[in-house]
């Protein structure tokens, strides 16, 4: 049943390609072709580039990052902008952001802290071999992995931890019950699936629409959301919402049997398999941790000596995000590992393995957002969509309602990177044309874009967890539309009482 379920939606994902590479480029031509009366020539074009850009996003009929990189190649080709404009978005220094945290990624799982981890905590004494306690430190462990690690990398790497939970809980219930532990383990499996994408609505380096929302209002806005800034409300937000998916697995995949003493006694045999702390993830955990520490420390001495002392401007200057990665991820191929083989805490080969594609479309969607504005066509489409809601627009908390239910809706079908890049830019647009302020908007608007629960294809790590076989794609449907219906209640929430009170920039 498995497998045919996997055909079809193979057959479908083909379908929807072949599409794509018909339909992509006749909208070109006929977006070219047609009168858009208002628009200036270099708009006009723009606004072809970016109809491409976003059905070859929707139907993925070519890698999304060879999508992201034509919008800015084509944007120079027809004369929108010069290559120094179109292309420098891709040195910007979110981008470095994003290749320094890749970088520590790869040196906390070269030497296995990341494992080490995760089975750290599913041995506290408060598990005591509960299955339904293990879900939940499943769940914890992911979303607290997956702030500082991509949410595809964390599940890929907590995945076969929660099958060999699975495995052991199984084997240790008596037969009667097993058909009952397999609704666990997928109850297990889903909760540590929306774990991760929750995680990485946490820290600005968490997730890619959250450097793509701050490199939008640093250009656009000329604001500047530093780490302790963007937790303050991101941190509660999906924490909230972890909140939710904890209680909701627990109640519709409960777990039959209170204890079982075998789980306990897995986790300590992995652990005592690893044995005590190697030098290198010593080390790979002290750059880590100076890599956190430069992070936060603009925002603490900010928050201690005030905004105007010297060390807090040249801490703002001076620890910009992107260098602290980027610093931090050299390190790791300069510090020696320990074990006498004279190689690093990550070997540079490694370190150029990461996801250069997912560097890349960040790179063409910041490129994009910012091009749409300096040709004015964000003004043009915000007018358009003024014109469409009506008063709904009028009011920033209908704007607010109305613009988050709408991302989490695209989010589902498209990139969270996709949906962001198009989306941020149009609302800021909207907002200034309506008058109201187009942060709260931007930041709930960018999160909601992490609210892809529904169906296999929204992300990578639904499609992980998926794979697994163990996960009905109905569970998953009814589990997702929960976390929507959730989500929007709570981002909205976040938008309309959280975020006013905090002061940014």
């Amino acid at each position: 049943m498995l497998e045919s379920r996997t055909e079809a939606e193979a057959r479908f994902e083909a379908k929807r390609r072949r599409l794509g590479q018909i339909v992509a480029p006749l909208v070109f031509v006929a977006m070219s072709a047609l009168p858009l009366p208002g628009l200036t020539p270099q708009a006009h074009a723009l606004a072809a580039i970016t109809s491409l850009t976003v059905i070859l996003w929707i139907t993925e009929a070519i890698p999304l990052a060879a999508a992201a990189l034509l919008a800015p190649a084509l944007a120079v080709l027809l004369g929108v902008t010069d290559a120094t404009d179109a292309l420098a978005p891709l040195a910007s220094p979110l981008i470095f952001l994003f290749m320094g945290g890749f970088m520590l990624a790869l040196g906390l799982a070269e030497q296995g802290l990341d494992r080490r981890a995760a089975l750290w905590l599913l041995g506290r004494r408060w598990v005591a071999g509960s299955p339904a306690r293990a879900s939940a430190a499943i769940a914890v462990a992911t979303y607290l992995m997956s702030m500082w690690i991509s949410n595809t990398a964390t599940t890929a790497m907590m995945i076969p931890v929660a099958l060999g939970l699975c495995r052991t809980i199984r084997a240790a219930a008596p037969v009667e019950d097993q058909p009952r532990f397999d609704r666990h383990a997928e109850g297990m499996l889903l909760g540590l699936t929306y774990a991760a994408s929750l995680g990485g609505i946490a820290t600005p380096v968490g997730t890619a629409p959250n450097v793509i929302a701050l490199g939008m209002l640093e250009s656009q806005l000329h604001l500047r959301i530093d780490f302790f800034q963007w937790m303050s409300f991101a941190l509660p937000t999906s924490a909230i919402t972890l909140g939710v998916v904890l209680l909701y697995a627990a109640w519709r995949f409960p777990s039959p049997i209170a204890r079982l003493g075998a789980l306990a006694d897995n986790v300590e045999a992995e652990l005592a398999r690893l044995g005590p702390m190697s030098a290198g993830e010593r080390r790979a955990a002290a750059v880590f941790m100076l890599a956190v520490l430069g992070w936060l420390t603009p925002a603490v001495l900010k928050l201690s000596l005030g905004p105007g002392h010297a060390w807090t401007a040249w801490a703002n200057g001076g620890l910009d995000e992107g260098v602290v990665a980027l610093l931090c991820g050299v390190l790791l191929c300069l510090l020696p590992s320990g074990k006498g083989d004279g190689k690093p805490v990550l070997a540079w080969e490694r370190a150029m393995q990461l996801d250069w594609s997912t560097l890349l479309l960040l790179g063409g969607g910041l490129s994009l957002g910012k091009l749409m504005f300096e040709t004015g066509l964000a003004k043009a489409m915000a007018g358009g969509a003024l014109a469409a809601v009506g008063p709904l627009a009028q009011s920033p908390l209908g704007l607010l309602f109305f613009s988050t239910a709408l991302v989490l809706v695209l989010t589902e079908i498209t990139s969270n990177v996709a949906t962001t890049s198009m989306m941020v830019p149009v609302l800021i647009a909207i907002a200034q044309a309506g008058g109201h302020d187009p942060l709260p908007l931007v930041l709930c608007v960018t999160m909601a874009a992490s609210f892809a629960f529904m169906l296999p294809v929204s992300t990578p790590p639904n499609a992980i967890a998926y794979g697994t076989g163990k996960i009905r794609i109905g569970s998953m449907m009814r589990f997702g539309v929960l976390l929507d219906l959730a989500g929007l209640f709570i981002i909205f929430a976040c938008g309309a009482l959280l975020l006013p009170h905090l002061r940014f920039g």
